[in-house]
């Protein structure tokens, strides 16, 4: 195949396979915020690195010694090491013959060694990733005897299989292959996984075990395009900080990238005033430590769970939280620099209806907080509708400098990055009209 058929990401693949110390590494992130782990990386690695953005993921080569930086990534779910990228040409329509392509190609092509080591240096995997014929037979007996016991006392809830760091010199690699297609074929994601991890264990002697793996191959194919992807992070990190989850907690890495909008800068004031679960409050304080934080929030149970959660996290944590109303912030006017926060949906906590009159109140309330000029807020809502008459009736105080069209467990969001007009609050007068309300005294 000529360099100019290859796709953006064989061109990248292929720049990795000329130096031993290069790695072609993917990393998901929330979709809608992909242009933040973007910006992250290029900050944390080099502001040239070359990075192929797709929904959902940015993929880009580093170099062994910026690895750790990557893994720093707050913006990212998950990483990965791709160990290959490859085109098939899928004509006809014998299912068995398309799936025979990918067996020849694991067969014969693919060369995983290097990411194969890789990944054994980053997990601190201590078992054998290419055993001898005589040590994987001992090895399937022994996991035949014992696979009872392993189903029976599997953790429920457990997604990630088994840490690799916690195993023992003498044990076989365990594997699972997992495949994401999108596109017309004529046979199932399923298949893809099957045949390949079939190819897999007979080329490397690697024990089969869908449930406490240590490494999960993970295949994408796109079209007629599949990249091969090991996995590096046993747990997503997005878990960070949290311990009590609220029934709308946001993810650590989607609370980052709220951030990451607003640019703090060093002294700056931030506010949560609906901090639910504290994890927007908890994430400023650990990305943006000289910063000076306040969260509150309406409701007592929510106070007590964000308490819970700042004590867990770390005993400086430099949070002030209180029990406010959002509309009725008890802070002096201009004060704040950023306000982010996770406005209710509607949808799985709050109504629309009170959406209506508490988004306009909110945005009222902010605009005599916020510092004129200076002020920034980002705001995340799934209720569009409501946010936008809001707006209209607080307009004076705001400009709308950006709006992100995300996806926040399953629900399309919108989050608004707006920007502290220099409208004195006193001058302020809101607008009266069909779906205006006045000012609260």
């Amino acid at each position: 195949m000529s360099v100019d058929n290859k796709s953006d990401l064989q061109k990248l693949f292929v720049e990795s396979l000329a130096n031993d110390n290069i790695f072609m590494v993917a990393t998901t992130v929330d979709t809608g915020f992909e242009w933040q782990a973007v910006d992250e990386c290029k900050e944390k690695l080099d502001k040239n690195v070359k990075i192929v953005k797709e929904r959902g993921k940015i993929y880009f080569n580093v170099h062994w010694n910026q690895f750790a930086l990557v893994q720093e990534m707050r913006s990212i779910d998950n990483v990965f090491i791709v160990a290959d990228v490859r085109q098939f040409e899928f004509t006809g329509t014998n299912k068995e013959a398309h799936l025979q392509l990918f067996k020849d190609a694991v067969h014969n092509d693919m060369k995983m060694e290097k990411s194969l080591n890789a990944w054994r240096h980053i997990t601190g995997f201590q078992g054998k990733i290419y055993p001898t014929n005589e040590e994987y037979n001992l090895a399937e007996k022994d996991c035949k005897v014992s696979n009872t016991i392993v189903e029976s006392s599997t953790v429920k809830g457990r997604k990630r299989g088994q840490d690799p760091s916690d195993t023992k010199e003498d044990e076989i690699l365990r594997y699972r292959v997992t495949c994401e297609r999108t596109g017309k074929h004529n046979f199932e994601s399923s298949d893809v996984a099957r045949v390949i991890g079939g190819e897999l264990q007979d080329k490397y002697l690697w024990l089969v075990d869908l449930s406490t793996y240590y490494l999960e191959v993970l295949c994408k194919l796109v079209n007629n395009e599949l990249v091969t992807h090991l996995r590096v992070t046993h747990e997503s990190k997005h878990r960070r900080n949290i311990m009590c989850f609220g029934p709308t907690t946001l993810r650590a890495t989607v609370c980052y990238n709220l951030l990451r909008l607003a640019q703090p800068n060093p002294g700056d004031i931030i506010i949560d005033p609906m901090c639910g679960g504290g994890s927007i409050p908890i994430e400023a304080v650990s990305a943006y430590s000289h910063s000076y934080v306040i969260a509150g929030d309406n409701h007592p149970k929510a106070v007590l769970r964000t308490k819970s959660n700042i004590d867990a996290s770390f005993a400086t944590c430099k949070i002030d939280l209180l029990h406010w109303s959002a509309s009725q912030l008890p802070l002096k006017d201009s004060l704040v620099d950023i306000v982010v926060t996770d406005m209710p949906f509607g949808k799985r906590s709050g109504r629309m209806t009170d959406n209506r009159i508490l988004y306009k109140q909110f945005l009222t309330e902010l605009g005599r907080v916020m510092k004129p000029i200076r002020g920034r807020a980002v705001l995340l809502t799934y209720d569009r509708r409501s946010f936008s008459v809001a707006l209209q009736t607080a307009g004076d105080l705001f400009r709308v400098t950006k709006t992100l069209g995300v996806n926040i467990g399953g629900l399309q969001a919108v989050v608004y990055v707006l920007k502290r007009t220099d409208t004195p609050y006193e001058q302020f007068k809101p607008k009266i009209g069909k779906h205006t309300i006045c000012k609260s005294e």
